[in-house]
């Protein structure tokens, strides 16, 4: 009984303990509060078919204090007479509730619960997820909704939404005007979503770099570093437009306007600040200070001003590690306020010696890997798996808070959403029980959670998908192949890579077991359920299967003609966005994609 119930409950509690008898299922299901302090819950209990009552003798579940060193931990305690949930606080209940809720949804319960005791607590203080809403897809709030719940039932604790322009700030309508951005009322609602379930909504605004979005207007153009634009050769990036603003004082009397209006509309007091990748800085503005001090001390110092701001309004200063870490002693220049968060999206990354610089300074981290989604049309299973141990067994060696798993959308944001969820649904599940699982059990997690409990293949098939880059024997770090294929700025470069690294029985083996996944997922789009799930993996089958075909003949040197039914995908693409997100960044994502797909 244990080995099935590990089966489906997801995340796995830390203690299970099964008894030999049964609880008969009731047809409704009395419930008291024993502590007053745990009444804030009853709403999550009467969703689930929980009704309140007075007298604890006509009662069944028991919600009873108890005393735990953690506060997320919980007890929770199935007998042939009653059920007892029991935790020190309020969030302890409600991670306790989402596993009993798997229990007694489970179809191999009809008329009785197996009688047992769990005790469950956290491995990571911090289990964090971010996702990002400026490259193009911007979420609906249904969708984001949806997705909370979800985080909820992993028992997930905090969520950033990366957020570069896509905020709809009163006096800057300009730089958001076609990109149906989040208003202040969807934030605090948003806000408001995720207490209610124990996540703090932690603001993300980048304040440095990536200020394309804001700096390719005129208006703004007086801000950047490099106002006319840059040339970078690694990552190869050519832009007519800065990216990055002047570390200087108009920088941070604009970026402290953005936050007077952005931060009150959250209730945590933390706040990532971004500061990540300022790739023009020392080429023109601040190239003689740059000079005269190092990059790193004029980055500090900037720094330094973007917290004091952030001190300013209330909050505590999360930002990306890279640029301190090019020169890690100047971490012990930083007060113990401000929190690094070290990001690195392939198995190889650094992690370790990273970790431990920061460790040593004393200040509060995390670390950041990968859900290996972007630039790909079918994820990168095993590489974000990999990432991810390799983050959470460094953060845990070298006393870290815990992870932020982030999800970006880097050039377009193709990537089918449903690819997200083998990564997010792994890395959470670990973060809470410190366990590394297997495919099975992922898959079973993905059918519990996601279908409830109607197992079918289309699991199973998102897996599959995410192994095409390890099938045809792809290590291009951050990118897919098959994305690499259809929009690499360097075609000749492209033409040498596949010469030297691939063989065309590589490119036939991916393209067989697509077709194994395409077949796979057709007995299953019939079923409500699944039925967005399976054309979201069959979208990302018919793009990677373009894109093989496309680089089998560059590496043989044969002519290339676009597919014949472009129109038909142009139009099943647009679909899907539209039923996950906002019309906003749809014309820029499927003008990159036609063009993508059309070029010879």
């Amino acid at each position: 009984m244990k080995e099935k119930l590990n089966d489906f409950l997801f995340p796995e509690p830390q203690k299970i303990q099964i008894f030999s008898d049964q609880f008969p299922i009731p047809s409704s299901f009395p419930i008291i509060f024993e502590d007053n302090s745990f009444r804030i819950l009853e709403p999550h209990f009467s969703k689930h078919g929980f009704s309140p009552v007075n007298n604890p003798n006509e009662a069944l579940l028991f919600i009873c204090k108890e005393a735990f060193t953690q506060s997320e931990a919980y007890r929770l305690q199935i007998s042939p007479q009653q059920i007892i949930l029991s935790a020190s606080e309020p969030v302890g209940i409600f991670h306790g509730l989402q596993i009993l809720c798997q229990i007694i949804d489970n179809q191999e319960f009809t008329q009785n619960l197996p009688c047992l005791e769990i005790e469950d607590f956290p491995t990571l203080e911090r289990r964090g997820f971010m996702l990002d809403v400026s490259r193009c897809k911007v979420p609906t709030m249904e969708s984001l909704y949806s997705l909370i719940d979800l985080l909820a039932r992993l028992h997930i604790n905090e969520f950033q939404l990366y957020i570069e322009h896509t905020f709809a700030f009163e006096e800057h309508q300009e730089v958001w005007k076609d990109a149906s951005p989040f208003t202040a009322d969807e934030i605090r609602l948003i806000d408001r979503y995720c207490q209610d379930r124990f996540i703090e909504l932690v603001p993300n605004l980048n304040s440095f770099g990536h200020f394309e979005r804001w700096l390719m207007h005129k208006n703004y153009k007086h801000l950047a570093e490099c106002p006319d634009g840059f040339k970078r050769e690694n990552p190869y990036i050519v832009r007519d437009h800065g990216t990055t603003l002047k570390p200087n004082l108009a920088s941070l009397n604009f970026i402290n306007s953005l936050y007077a209006e952005y931060l009150p509309n959250f209730s945590s007091n933390k706040f990532n600040v971004g500061m990540d990748e300022p790739w023009e800085l020392g080429q023109g503005w601040s190239k003689n200070e740059v000079q005269a001090k190092g990059k790193d001390k004029v980055y500090l110092e900037h720094l330094e001003g973007i917290r004091k701001l952030v001190q300013s309004h209330g909050k505590e200063m999360q930002f990306w590690a890279d640029v301190l870490l090019e020169e890690p002693k100047n971490a012990k220049l930083l007060p113990t306020s401000a929190s690094p968060i070290i990001w690195g999206y392939e198995p190889s990354h650094p992690f370790a010696e990273q970790a431990e610089t920061i460790s040593a300074c004393g200040l509060p981290y995390c670390l950041a890997p990968g859900t290996g989604t972007w630039r790909s049309f079918s994820g990168r299973w095993p590489n974000s798996r990999a990432n991810i141990d390799a983050a959470i067994s460094n953060v845990q060696r070298y006393k870290g808070e815990g992870i932020l798993l982030t999800s970006w959308g880097d050039c377009g944001n193709h990537q089918p959403w449903a690819t997200l969820y083998p990564p997010l649904l792994y890395g959470a599940a670990q973060a809470w029980n410190g366990k590394r699982i297997n495919d099975t059990s992922l898959i079973s997690g993905m059918d519990q959670l996601l279908f409830k409990n109607q197992i079918n293949t289309a699991s199973g098939a998102l897996i599959e998908l995410g192994k095409l880059d390890q099938i045809i024997n792809s290590d291009i770090p951050n990118t897919s192949l098959c994305w690499h294929i259809l929009f690499s700025p360097l075609p000749q470069k492209l033409v040498k890579h596949l010469k030297e690294k691939h063989e065309i029985s590589q490119f036939e083996a991916g393209l067989t077991h697509l077709q194994s996944i395409r077949e796979s997922i057709s007995t299953c789009n019939k079923l409500d359920s699944t039925s967005l799930f399976v054309a979201e993996i069959a979208l990302g089958v018919e793009l990677s299967t373009h894109a093989l075909q496309k680089g089998a003949s560059l590496l043989l040197g044969k002519p290339w003609t676009p597919m014949s039914h472009k129109d038909s995908l142009f139009s099943k693409y647009k679909s899907l966005w539209l039923t996950r997100a906002r019309s906003g960044g749809l014309p820029e994502s499927m003008e990159i994609l036609i063009e993508a797909i059309t070029q010879k």
